[in-house]
C-alpha cells in the first residue's frame, strides 16, 4: 500500500477559501491589535510615572526605544502564544482539523525528531561560530552577564512556541492549502517559502539589509519545506527552526530590535553567521537526507485525488514522431522504446557551463559600447554605466535561455546532444514553461558562492533528473 503523503492531509476537514482567509487574519492580526493596545497603555504609564511629560525630548518613540529588550522579547512571546492559541481554535472549529494533520501523516508527534533536528542545526551553527573564532577572533566579543540565564529561560519558552507556530502555519497549514489547487508539490513549496521570507523584511535595519534577510529566509524556508515534503512530516523542520532562533538570541546577538539582549557573544556585521543559508543549509539538507535521497522524488511527482481517474496523455515517439497512448512502452508504429533517456547531471552541467562561457563573451561585447560612452562623455557616472551593463547582462542571460529552451536547445545543449521537452509528451515546451523554468534558476543556483549545488543535488537524486525549475514548469531534459 502506498504511503500517504504530507500534502494529502488536506483531504481532511473543510477547506473553503474563506476559512483560510479568516484563520490567517485571526492568527496574525488579532494578537497584534491586542499587543499594540497593551504597549500603548504601558508607554503612557511609563511616561507618567518615570518621565516629566513637559521635559523636552520625551516622546512615545523614545519611550519605546528605552524599553528593556527583555520586555520586548516577552511581548514577542505573548504575541506568538496568542497566535498559536487562535490558530488552534480556528483549525478545530473553522476547518474541523486536528493540529496533527499539519505535523505529519501519523497519529502522534515524534518528539525525538524535533530534538534531533534542533541538535543537528545547533551543532552546525556552533561549528560555523567556532571556525569564525579561529579565523578572526576580533569579529566576536564576549559579553556574558548574569541576566543571561533569564534570557535563556525566556528563549526556550518563547521560541519553542514561536518557531513551532510559524512552521505549523507556513510549512503545514499554508503549504497543504496551496497544494490543494496544484498537483505539483514544488509550487506550494516555492510560494510558502516566498511568503515566509517576505514577512522577515522588517528584520533588517534598512532596505538593503531587509532584502538580504528576505533572501536568507527564502533559502531557509525552502530548505525546511524540502525536508518536510521529503520526510512527510514537520518535526525536523520545527526542531531546526527552534534551534536557529534560540542560537541567534542566546549565543550571538548583533542586529534587530533585540540587539541589546544579554547574549553570550556580540558578533560583527561581517560575520559569516549572518548568511548561514548559503553554506550551512545545503549541509543540513545533506545530513537529513543522506541515507535516503529517494525521498526527493516527492517533489517531482504529480499528485492525484484518490477518486480521480487519470486522464490519458499521448506520448510522442522521438524516432518516428508518432503519438502513442500514455501507457505505451514501445511505439505502435516503429517499435522503438517510447520513454526517452534522461540527460545526466554531468551533461546538463557541461551544457550550462558552455552557455555561460558564450554569454560571458556576449557580455564582453556589451561592455565595449559602455566603455565607449564613458570615453566620449566622461561626465556620465561610471557607477550608472556599470549598473546599466549589469542589468543588460541579466536580461541577456534570461532571454537567451528562455527563447532557446523554448526551441528545445541552447548552444550548450546542442553540443551535448540534449534537449528540453514537456514531461508529459516529450514535445517542445511552451513559452510559459520556459519562463517558469528559467525564472527558477534563481532558486536552483543556490548557494550563490558555489552556484548550482541545489540543482545538482536534485538532478542527481530525483528519478526524473529534474531540478526545481523543471518540476515547477513540467519539463525534463533528455538525450536527443
Amino acid at each position: 500500500m502506498q504511503q500517504k503523503e504530507f500534502l494529502d492531509n488536506i483531504n481532511y476537514g473543510k477547506n473553503n477559501w474563506w476559512r483560510y482567509a479568516l484563520t490567517s487574519l485571526a492568527s496574525w492580526l488579532g494578537p497584534l491589535i491586542l499587543i499594540l493596545i497593551i504597549m500603548i497603555i504601558m508607554m503612557v504609564i511609563h511616561i507618567t510615572l518615570f518621565s516629566n511629560p513637559f521635559k523636552q525630548g520625551t516622546s512615545p518613540q523614545e519611550s519605546f526605544e528605552n524599553l528593556n529588550p527583555m520586555v520586548l522579547l516577552s511581548f514577542f512571546g505573548i504575541y506568538y502564544t496568542l497566535s498559536f492559541v487562535l490558530f488552534y481554535f480556528c483549525s478545530r472549529f473553522i476547518h474541523h482539523k486536528k493540529l496533527i494533520l499539519f505535523i505529519n501523516t501519523f497519529t502522534k508527534v515524534r518528539w525525538m525528531k524535533i530534538l534531533k533536528g534542533a541538535g543537528l542545526w545547533f551543532g552546525l551553527m556552533g561549528c560555523a561560530l567556532l571556525i569564525e573564532l579561529i579565523i578572526d577572533p576580533t569579529l566576536v566579543e564576549f559579553s556574558f552577564n548574569p541576566s543571561f540565564f533569564i534570557l535563556l529561560i525566556l528563549s526556550l519558552v518563547i521560541y519553542c512556541i514561536q518557531a513551532s507556530f510559524e512552521e505549523l502555519f507556513f510549512r503545514g497549514y499554508l503549504m497543504q492549502g496551496i497544494g490543494m489547487i496544484t498537483r505539483k508539490p514544488v509550487i506550494p513549496l516555492l510560494i510558502t517559502s516566498a511568503l515566509f521570507a517576505i514577512g522577515h523584511f522588517f528584520n533588517g535595519s534598512n532596505v538593503f539589509s531587509g532584502v538580504g534577510v528576505v533572501i536568507n529566509m527564502f533559502i531557509f524556508g525552502l530548505t525546511l519545506g524540502i525536508i518536510t515534503l521529503a520526510e512527510n512530516s514537520l518535526e525536523t523542520a520545527m526542531g531546526v527552526h527552534i534551534a536557529n532562533n534560540i542560537f541567534v538570541t542566546i549565543v550571538i546577538n548583533n542586529t534587530g530590535v533585540f540587539e541589546k539582549l544579554p547574549s553570550l557573544l556580540t558578533v560583527g556585521a561581517d560575520s559569516s553567521l549572518m548568511i548561514p543559508s548559503v553554506i550551512l543549509l545545503p549541509i543540513l539538507l545533506f545530513f537529513v537526507l543522506r541515507k535516503n535521497w529517494g525521498k526527493l522524488k516527492i517533489l517531482s511527482k504529480k499528485r492525484y485525488k484518490s477518486e480521480e481517474t487519470r486522464i490519458s496523455n499521448q506520448l510522442l515517439c522521438l524516432n518516428c514522431e508518432t503519438m502513442n497512448p500514455d501507457f505505451s512502452n514501445f511505439c505502435m508504429e516503429c517499435g522503438e522504446k517510447i520513454y526517452a533517456k534522461y540527460a545526466s547531471t554531468g551533461e546538463k552541467t557541461l551544457a550550462f557551463l558552455i552557455d555561460s562561457l558564450f554569454l560571458l563573451f556576449l557580455s564582453v561585447i556589451l561592455l565595449i559600447p559602455i566603455i565607449a560612452i564613458n570615453l566620449i562623455n566622461p561626465g556620465v557616472s561610471a557607477d550608472l554605466l556599470a549598473l546599466v551593463w549589469i542589468l543588460l547582462d541579466i536580461v541577456l542571460f534570461f532571454l537567451y535561455f528562455m527563447f532557446l529552451d523554448r526551441k528545445g536547445q541552447t548552444i550548450g545543449k546542442i553540443l551535448m546532444k540534449i534537449q528540453v521537452v514537456n514531461e508529459s509528451n516529450y514535445k517542445k515546451i511552451k513559452y510559459k514553461q520556459s519562463f517558469m523554468r528559467n525564472l527558477l534558476l534563481l532558486v536552483d543556483l543556490i548557494p550563490y558562492p558555489l552556484p548550482g549545488i541545489l540543482a545538482v543535488i536534485f538532478s542527481a537524486k530525483t528519478p526524473t533528473k529534474q531540478r526545481i525549475g523543471d518540476m515547477a514548469a513540467g519539463t525534463i531534459v533528455i538525450k536527443k
